[in-house]
């Protein structure tokens, strides 16, 4: 499994979300904040681990969603779409990954925007 195999199958899990805003990846940030809820998704991998008794792989990482929703809204909206990502993402086996712990952030304001971070520790062992 390559690193844009493992990509993929984050994006197209996150694109599956049911009632999801619009989602933007790495090198797609909008020029322009949208007015109203929007992900920024990115597949942060760690190092590659290879077992060198019988030749095994394994990659493993975070897949961070950041969750805006419209400022001066309070932190219910952000709250909902990260206890939908928990449940969607959390101990699933999907495209030959294993997905484990869900987590959040602390909540910041912008200007424009309430963001949580998401974090979606994943793992995958290829022989």
């Amino acid at each position: 499994m390559l690193f844009n195999h493992i990509s993929n199958a984050l994006e197209q899990r996150l694109a599956a979300l049911p009632n999801a805003p619009p989602v933007y990846y790495d090198n797609q940030v909008p020029e322009i904040p949208p007015k109203g809820a929007f992900f920024i998704a990115k597949n942060l991998p760690k190092p590659t681990i290879i077992d060198t008794l019988d030749a095994t792989e394994i990659y493993s990482g975070i897949f961070s969603i950041n969750v805006y929703t419209p400022a001066g809204t309070g932190r219910a909206m952000a709250e909902n779409y990260a206890d939908a990502l928990h449940g969607f993402f959390f101990n699933k086996r999907f495209n030959g990954l294993l997905t484990s712990t869900v987590s959040r952030s602390q909540g910041m304001t912008t200007a424009t925007h309430y963001m949580v971070n998401v974090s979606i520790r994943y793992q995958t062992i290829t022989e």
